[in-house]
This record gives C-alpha cells, sequence and structure tokens, in this order.
C-alpha cells in the first residue's frame, strides 16, 4: 500500500504549524521585536495570570516542563521576566512579567493577528469554528492516550 503523505491529517497540520510559524517569525522580525513564537506563548499565559509556576505553564501550554524553563530562563536574561521560588513548594518557581514584557504586549499580539489573517483569509467564520471544534476532539483523542 503506497501513501500519500499530503492526504494524511497528521502532517498536513503538522505542515501548517510550520508554516504559520514561519510567518509569524516573519512579521516579528519585521518589526524588530526581539522575542520568538514560543516565548510569546509563554508570555501570552503570563499576561492571562501573572505568577504561573513553570508547571502550570507547562500545563496550559501543552509544551513540555524542560522545554518552558528554558524558554523562561531566555525570557528571564532578556529582562522580559523574573523568577521567584515558590514560598509553598521551594522546589518550584513562579514566573512574573516585567514592565519590558508589558511595553511590548500589543506588538506582539498585533503579530499573531496579522498571522493570522493572512493564513485565514478567505475562510469564514462559520469555517474557523467548525475547523476549531474538528481540532479539540484531535486534541482530545491525544491527550486521552
Amino acid at each position: 500500500m503506497e501513501i500519500n503523505l499530503e492526504n494524511i491529517v497528521n502532517h498536513r497540520i503538522a505542515t501548517l504549524a510550520t508554516l504559520v510559524k514561519r510567518q509569524v517569525y516573519k512579521i516579528i522580525a519585521e518589526k524588530k521585536i526581539e522575542i520568538t513564537p514560543e516565548q510569546w506563548v509563554v508570555m501570552y499565559y503570563l499576561w492571562q495570570e501573572d505568577g504561573l509556576s513553570i508547571g502550570e505553564i507547562a500545563s496550559r501550554s501543552k509544551k513540555d516542563f524542560a522545554n518552558i524553563t528554558r524558554i523562561v530562563d531566555r525570557l528571564k536574561s532578556q529582562g522580559y521576566v523574573t523568577k521567584r521560588k515558590n514560598r509553598k513548594d521551594g522546589r518550584s518557581y513562579n514566573v512574573f512579567m516585567l514592565s519590558k514584557a508589558d511595553a511590548i504586549k500589543n506588538d506582539i499580539q498585533n503579530c499573531w493577528i496579522q498571522t493570522s489573517d493572512i493564513a485565514l483569509d478567505g475562510i469564514s467564520e462559520s469555517e474557523q469554528k467548525y475547523l476549531l471544534e474538528i481540532f479539540d476532539k484531535i486534541e482530545n483523542n491525544l491527550l486521552r492516550t
């Protein structure tokens, strides 16, 4: 049996993720913002709730703990966040936004909006909603394993 990679849903999702990431990198670079899409994801969750632990960020972003630790350390060295030992659990750290992060919030969010506008051009709101419903089903299937 011969397969056609372009007709495999998982491959197409991975390809689209790569293309979206490439597009947002391009827009971020054009605007001369010194942050990566991966760093933005961490900052997004901290803008929602400042002071999350690294484990909480990993859980919400569905990224592994080691990767989030590296991203947070890089954000710290860039002056976007600070880490403080958790008062209840001295083995973990909580991450807090600094003013430098707040200063780029609107610019970086606009980069993501611009990327979405490019990627979703010609796709109706109902189609986008349906696509998100399908993604939710795929995600739930994968999280059950």
